[in-house]
């Protein structure tokens, strides 16, 4: 009699067999000059756990990184696993994923998506409408996660367009839904409290020895990007694809929504944008303020554990329970993937292995300015985002962007890591790329994919440039 005990395939134990190979072979190879055997093996370590992030999973390749480190490095195992799951950003990430399933679960923010789109005043206006669409998208962006947020978008953008006359293949509806994800991209990045904005500023912190960086800055500036690129989305709709938009100039009505939010509802509103104010406002406030000492006493975490605390104090009859909270929005995948690359990140910075890149990589940067190095960076993270994870694409060039700019000496590394936050997001030219487009391109009744890549290409450059040249200084003087 025979049986089956695992669902995995050949491919699978392929894969597997070549990370397990790539972390060993490190080990055999005699370390350059002014590195050393263990940094070596760490490096060994990050390069298979990034094969098992591209080509099998991102979970369980993360649990075998850490254990293989924990065998690598002097530390105890529980000290390498208790610095990777007791990690401020880990932690951080975990809390806001909590707060995200409170919001999501409670039907706010496809309220509010709804509210803005059927205002009076897109009645026979083509570009007000799609301005209020772009508000719409980036409230879904900012109170969800991306994929929750384009699962809610998708069918009321596609809604939106059937209320206007317009049928699957058009290429307005096309046009929008691309546009949408594009401006949803930047939105969710906007909240550093997201999964990869706290990779990138998790690895900032173990590189840097404790540094911060300051979030109230960081949203100021990316909130400024993102106005810019809703403009380039009116822009680009008007002026250079000239999408038929006669249906809505013929239309004198605009969508009806008579719904009103429950009690229940509002508080968890009001007190949603209460508590993302009160993890500002430590950036923002004098240091001296009581208010100040007080909250940054409590710091992220605490403020993040004390709302959730809260909630199942009240026990609310609309809420929802512990279970639910943990089981709708906690992005597991990417919890994992934060907890291995911050310990991987703090192995290399113990082990020497970012001291030996910037040495190799000073006398290559000299004669090359800041801003082509920005450019370079902001260029390769966005072709490499097109073909991976982004995630797994931010915790590979993280470390390396803030590795180039100490070794270059003029470059910003706070300032680089947030274009690398904004450059690493942008995965819209190819299904590959995220959830997000591979839902987009999925949808093959009102998707051409051959039209979408070729318009994709528009926002892709666009973005590039939008980074390189405004949003690295901004950032810089923000900083």
């Amino acid at each position: 009699m025979s049986f089956t005990i695992s669902r995995n395939g050949p491919k699978f134990y392929a894969n597997l067999a070549a990370m397990a190979l790539i972390m060993f072979a490190f080990r055999l190879i005699t370390p350059p000059e002014g590195l050393n055997t263990e940094g070596l093996a760490v490096i060994g370590v990050f390069f298979g756990v990034l094969y098992g992030w591209l080509f099998i999973d991102m979970i369980w390749p993360s649990f075998i990184g850490l254990v293989v480190l924990g065998m690598t490095l002097p530390d105890s195992m529980d000290t390498v696993l208790g610095g990777a799951f007791g990690n401020n950003t880990f932690l951080l990430l975990l809390f806001f994923c909590m707060v995200a399933s409170i919001i999501n679960a409670a039907g706010i923010a496809e309220y509010v998506a709804r509210r803005i789109i059927c205002v009076p005043i897109v009645a026979g206006r083509p570009y007000v409408l799609i301005f209020m669409l772009c508000l719409a998208m980036c409230a879904l962006a900012t109170m969800l996660t991306m994929t929750a947020a384009v699962l809610v978008a998708f069918p009321l953008i596609k809604e939106v367009c059937r209320q206007y006359g317009y049928k699957p293949g058009d290429v307005f509806p096309m046009i929008l839904l691309l546009a949408m994800l594009y401006v949803a991209d930047i939105a969710y990045m906007m909240l550093p409290f997201k999964s990869l904005p706290a990779i990138v500023f998790g690895v900032y912190g173990q590189l840097s020895g404790g540094g911060e960086i300051n979030l109230a800055a960081y949203v100021a500036v990316t909130g400024i990007l993102l106005l810019i690129s809703i403009f380039f989305v009116l822009f680009m709709c008007r002026y250079i694809l000239r999408a038929d938009v006669t249906p809505i100039l013929n239309t004198r009505e605009c969508m009806s929504f008579d719904e009103q939010l429950s009690p229940y509802q509002k508080t968890i509103l009001w007190s949603f944008v209460g508590l993302i104010v009160l993890l500002l406002l430590p950036n923002v406030l004098p240091k001296g303020w009581m208010i100040t000492r007080f909250l940054k006493a409590m710091g992220n975490n605490g403020i993040l554990l004390a709302y959730i605390g809260l909630y199942l104090m009240f026990s609310f009859r609309e809420g929802i329970g512990l279970r639910e909270i943990m089981s709708k929005s906690v992005a597991w995948p990417a919890l994992f993937l934060v907890a291995a690359v911050l310990k991987m990140t703090g192995a290399f910075e113990a082990t020497g292995v970012t001291k030996w890149i910037g040495g190799v990589c000073e006398p290559l940067l000299a004669g090359f300015s800041g801003q082509l190095l920005v450019f370079i960076v902001v260029c390769t993270t966005t072709l490499c985002t097109q073909l991976t994870n982004n995630n797994a694409c931010a915790a590979t060039f993280a470390p390396i962007a803030y590795t180039l700019a100490l070794a270059n000496g003029t470059v910003d590394p706070q300032a680089l890591l947030a274009c690398v936050i904004l450059s690493c997001t942008l995965g819209i030219a190819t299904p590959a790329a995220a959830t997000t487009s591979a839902i987009l391109y999925g949808d093959t009744e009102w998707i051409h994919q051959g039209t979408v890549i070729r318009y994709a290409s528009f926002f892709w450059i666009f973005n590039i440039l939008l980074i390189s040249f405004v949003g690295y200084p901004l950032m810089r003087i923000a900083f």
